[in-house]
């Protein structure tokens, strides 16, 4: 048999034996879908996000709230979490067999339970909340109604985001390995191939194409040869998967990456924590994405890689021609039913090296798998040995920080196409003199190409410590202009309907986010929850009919500190 045939033979065993442990390894009739509606899915289990992959299904619920969403199985109520951003309302289910669902962007719990959070958010006052429950406290049985759905935290429209976490190990399995009926025979789509120059670092390295051609679901390429003008190389593939029942592209489970008859790299999509979610920009090529929005997944292990996700030892993915002869490459693609697509071709190095690449004059190396320092007479920056995935040739610029409300020089911390993993520390010198009074209204600015990001760090002498998790443009920044306070759809003094059920306020700062948010009505806190700059306060036994007095308080970063009065008659 020749190599090819005996890759083909080899990947479909190996398709065969994992769909079959699969099947061994999950139960496959214990979880019932959370909705009464069949399962459409908007996103499914590892499909790429900014900064983190995806830990669950997005189910569809007809583009509408408010759907009622069931317990998967019998246990209990082991945790509601209650946030502005991530899952909104969330409710954590504790099983008998060792699983936990999540059952995120909840627009209300069911009536026990939304009692007893209410009455800890008005003890609390605070909206937000985190709440471990024992397993006497609400327990619940498959099938019982739980909560309704929504668009609460980080949502864009309405839908259940459904998770299935091993409750030992807290990784996120994939619950499509879980038997929910969805029916998929079509298998991922190739929209893209490229090799990377890989005698340098890949933040170094761009993507070259490897042209292809596809008829009835087969690719070739269009060169039976691809030569290359390295000796090194790795491959990276653009690629999207299809269900059958649905017109969303989905991201795909696995992909395997031989060469001749060896398979020297494979990544598989399933049981891994949220710890390492953030490991998706190691994975991925993080320039193209950030600069385009365009993901090309790597068929290798960057070296600072510590992502679970890769599962061949003693093997990085990295292609090494050490001859130039042709050698066959092959490439698979699969769903986690068993779909794939593949794609073959021949690679040769050409005995040609391609153009050097070098460090810029003033770089600094920076490497995975160690601690890297840089700084100049005004900025420190610190980096743990996690922060790098390849080494980069690190650039630091310092600039005047000519602008009206600057308190230090502005510091260019490289590019920042170039992914960090975590936060890293940076400290900053201002050139505000002791006592000066600003020194109260002073944050720190990141700018990350369209990201920004404010933070409040600790004094110490003339220097401000902070942390970010992003390079960019830092600089220290004098804010004294407090935050905005606006009513949304009504008036001071109006009339409510008592057909309407909420009262909203937007709430917005000039530089980022809000740091508090307080509302009294009648001199009594009121819950408001919260969804980017709105804030909403539902209607409920806590404002009767009649005319009332809201008071609404909020703060910036730099504690910055605005008030607003309203009165409203509700009818």
């Amino acid at each position: 048999m020749n190599p090819a045939g005996k890759i083909v033979s080899c990947f479909l065993f190996l398709v065969s034996y994992y769909s079959l442990l699969s099947a061994q390894t999950y139960p496959q009739d214990y979880f019932r879908n959370p909705l009464n509606i069949p399962i459409q899915l908007a996103a499914n289990f590892g499909e790429l996000r900014e900064n983190h992959f995806h830990m669950g299904l997005d189910i569809r619920t007809e583009s509408r709230e408010n759907l009622p969403v069931y317990a998967a199985a019998d246990g209990y109520v082991s945790e509601i979490k209650i946030e502005k951003y991530g899952f909104g309302k969330a409710i954590y289910i504790s099983h008998s067999n060792g699983y936990t669902t999540l059952y995120g962007h909840l627009n209300k719990f069911f009536p026990a339970l939304d009692d007893y959070v209410k009455s800890k958010e008005y003890k609390d006052e605070s909206w937000e909340q985190d709440i471990i429950f024992q397993p006497g406290s609400f327990p619940v049985v498959k099938g019982q109604f739980i909560a309704y759905s929504g668009n609460t935290g980080a949502s864009a429209g309405p839908h259940l985001h459904f998770e299935i976490r091993d409750s030992k190990t807290g990784n996120n399995l994939n619950p499509e390995l879980f038997g929910f009926n969805i029916e998929d025979k079509i298998p991922p789509v190739i929209h893209a191939l490229y090799w990377y120059d890989r005698r340098y670092s890949t933040y170094q390295s761009s993507p070259v194409p490897i042209p292809f051609h596809i008829k009835n679901g087969a690719y070739s390429s269009v060169n039976k040869i691809v030569r290359v003008s390295s000796p090194l190389i790795s491959l990276g593939i653009s690629a999207e998967d299809k269900n059958s029942g649905s017109s969303f592209l989905f991201g795909i489970y696995s992909a395997e990456l031989w060469l001749d008859d060896s398979l020297i790299n494979t990544f598989t999509l399933n049981d891994f924590s949220y710890d390492e979610t953030r490991y998706v920009n190691a994975c991925i090529d993080y320039k193209t994405f950030i600069l385009s929005k365009k993901y090309i997944q790597h068929l290798c292990v960057l070296p600072g890689n510590y992502s679970s996700i890769f599962h061949i030892k003693n093997s990085n993915g990295i292609i090494i021609l050490a001859d130039t002869i042709p050698h066959l490459l092959a490439v698979y693609v699969k769903d986690v039913y068993g779909n794939s697509s593949k794609i073959n071709f021949a690679v040769q190095f050409s005995g040609m090296p391609g153009k050097k690449n070098t460090y810029p004059l003033n770089a600094k190396p920076m490497l995975p798998d160690r601690e890297n320092f840089i700084s100049t007479d005004n900025v420190k920056v610190q980096f743990s040995g996690k922060a790098f995935y390849d080494a980069v040739p690190f650039v630091l610029n310092e600039l005047p920080g000519n602008a009206a409300n600057a308190a230090s020089y502005l510091f260019a911390l490289h590019n920042y196409t170039v992914p960090v993993h975590g936060r890293y520390n940076i400290l900053i010198k201002t050139f505000l003199k002791p006592g000066d009074t600003l020194r109260n209204k002073v944050v720190a600015r990141l700018l990350s190409g369209a990201y920004k990001d404010i933070t409040k760090g600790e004094w110490q002498g003339d220097w401000m410590k902070t942390s970010f998790n992003r390079l960019g443009n830092v600089q220290l920044w004098i804010d004294t202009v407090p935050p905005l306070i606006q009513p949304d759809g009504w008036k001071d003094g109006a009339k409510i309907p008592a057909a309407q059920t909420s009262l909203r306020v937007k709430c917005t700062d000039d530089l980022g986010e809000l740091q508090t948010f307080r509302a009294t009505l009648d001199s009594n806190w009121l819950m408001f929850s919260k969804k980017g700059d709105d804030c909403i306060y539902y209607f409920d036994e806590h404002c009767s009919k009649g005319r009332h007095g809201l008071s609404v308080t909020i703060a910036d970063v730099a504690g910055n500190i605005k008030q607003k009065n309203f009165s409203f008659e509700k009818q």
